[in-house]
């Protein structure tokens, strides 16, 4: 295994912007996403007022069902003794959802050791699990490759209403199920039985969706010490309780902020990602099971098309008495984060980071600074089949990603083995069919106008036959020649799934069961620099 680097310019504009340090987003952030501005952001933490033994206890509690590692009690004795953290979060997918979000672990320990470095003082990674997200169509489905194309394999998520990823209880026999139809899609090597028995025994030792996320977590990531927390943990709710306090009373501040933020990004020329409105609350409650998004209206604070209502007084007793009904959404999260704990930065992708340029403001009505915001780490993995292939056709990772050399050779092939003479007799003959129908379309008027839908409809009858053997010429030739098209599909399948990234498609299992159960481990022995640049790794 080793690595390459090389810059690959942002797909959107904020995100070019913001890597490349140009003025107009910068505006819109407390700090420059380089290690630099981590000296800064320390000294602005001295103030920062959080209860580290008492939040210990809560991480602690919550990872201790899973066991702690000796680098996580490391990591929680240096947190207790005033370490600040570098934070990244992302939704429980079944195993781990796409690659990005091991890829995020990875930034942290990454980051968090460099900043270590730096600063000469410890800084802990933490990973923040949304398990109070009730999208469960989000999380519940994996990519796979059939027969050259990219397929989604979607597990039926409808049973569990509007439950959070957190209270769903995972209905197993059907989990495990969909899981055995992906590991029949996977080919059969080594590897295979040993991840197998990994899924399906931590599987087998879960609840929900976020028990099965957190077990996968904390194998990946034990040895590293990463700390991990889910959001809708009550523990974490309770001590939780006076930052949403603080959220119901400005919520109205909150919502104005945000929304003008919006305004003044897309006037620079940035797109509104959030669609933030000044009537929302940007909070969730939980009634009868189901998490309610809360909008305010009249003065009061109202759910499910009002159906639902609050007062200020009720929602802020709630906060006291049972802080576990309540939940951030995206905008809220961000502070919530912030609040409880002290972020040195916050590593993010790139969709998250268009939603970060619109809170700065909303942190200032807090009295507190967006940290330093960094762009997690994005990585490329390239199998062994894949580097023949490229070696093959005389390309590389740049050919093939930036400047879309595979598209570009598949329709010069298709170009060079085309049948020509044969299409020129299916573009004639359909000519002549179309003037032959033209004059009988035009005698038949002068009988009955009724007559002419049936002539126009036995025309595109035979347009369509003879379109139907143009199509099967295309794919004579395409079969004849199907050894080349395949390595191109692959090429692309493996590279640009999708025509994007691989980290947003394929779960790290597909890497494993070709690479080995170390896949994670071994990518952390890499020197894995923390800048801009994307990361290709030739397993």
């Amino acid at each position: 295994m080793k690595v390459e680097e090389q810059y690959i310019e942002p797909a959107s504009k904020l995100m070019s912007d913001y890597v490349n340090g140009r003025p107009a987003i910068r505006q819109y952030f407390s700090y420059d996403p380089q290690m630099q501005s981590l000296e800064g952001r320390l000294k602005e933490l001295q103030s920062h007022s959080v209860d580290r033994i008492k939040l210990s206890g809560v991480l602690r509690q919550y990872m201790g069902r899973n066991g702690l590692s000796e680098s996580a009690e490391r990591h929680l004795k240096s947190f207790e003794e005033g370490a600040p953290v570098v934070v990244t979060g992302q939704q429980a997918g079944l195993l781990t959802g796409p690659l990005y979000t091991v890829h995020k672990a990875i930034s942290v320990i990454v980051l968090a050791k460099q900043a270590s470095a730096q600063l000469n003082t410890k800084v802990v990674p933490v990973f923040w699990i949304a398990g109070e997200d009730h999208d469960l169509a989000e999380i519940s489905h994996l990519y796979r490759e059939v027969n050259g194309r990219v397929d989604k394999l979607n597990i039926p998520h409808a049973e569990y209403g509007k439950h959070s990823a957190s209270s769903a209880t995972l209905n197993k026999p059907k989990i495990a199920s969909f899981l055995e139809e992906y590991f029949r899609s996977l080919p059969e090597t080594e590897h295979t039985k040993e991840i197998h028995g990994l899924v399906f025994g931590l599987l087998e030792q879960s609840v929900s969706f976020t028990d099965f996320f957190a077990c996968l977590l904390d194998h990946f990531f034990k040895e590293e010490g990463l700390l991990y927390i889910d959001a809708a943990d009550e523990n974490l709710r309770n001590y939780e309780s006076p930052y949403f306090k603080q959220m119901i009373e400005r919520s109205a501040e909150i919502a104005e902020t945000v929304a003008a933020a919006e305004r003044s990004l897309a006037k620079d020329g940035y797109s509104a990602v959030i669609g933030a409105e000044e009537n929302a609350a940007h909070l969730f409650i939980t009634v009868k099971g189901e998490r309610l998004l809360l909008e305010r209206q009249d003065g009061e604070f109202v759910a499910n098309n009002g159906a639902i209502r609050f007062t200020k007084q009720q929602l802020l007793d709630i906060a006291e008495k049972t802080p576990e009904l309540l939940s951030n959404n995206v905008v809220t999260r961000p502070l919530m984060q912030e609040m409880v704990f002290p972020v040195l930065a916050f590593v993010g992708g790139p969709g998250e980071i268009a939603y970060w340029a619109a809170f700065k403001g909303a942190f200032e009505l807090f009295g507190i600074e967006l940290p330093v915001v960094m762009p997690r780490l994005s990585l490329t993995l390239v199998n062994r089949q894949t580097q023949r292939l490229l070696e093959k056709y005389n390309l590389d990772f740049a050919a093939v990603v930036n400047e879309r050399q595979v598209a570009i050779k598949r329709n010069e092939l298709m170009e060079s083995i085309r049948e020509k003479e044969a299409e020129a007799l299916i573009a004639e003959l359909q000519n002549q069919v179309e003037k032959a129908y033209k004059e009988i379309h035009k005698k038949f008027s002068t009988i009955s106008t009724g007559l002419t839908p049936i002539v126009e409809k036995n025309l595109q009858l035979h347009v369509k036959q003879l379109s139907f053997l143009k199509n099967k010429l295309e794919d004579e030739v395409v079969l004849q020649n199907s050894i080349e098209f395949g390595h191109y599909a692959a090429i692309e399948n493996e590279l640009l799934p999708n025509g994007g990234f691989q980290e947003r498609i394929y779960s790290p299992f597909i890497y494993m069961n070709q690479y080995g159960s170390g896949l994670v481990k071994d990518l952390l022995a890499l020197p894995l620099k923390y800048d801009k640049n994307h990361k290709i790794i030739w397993l």
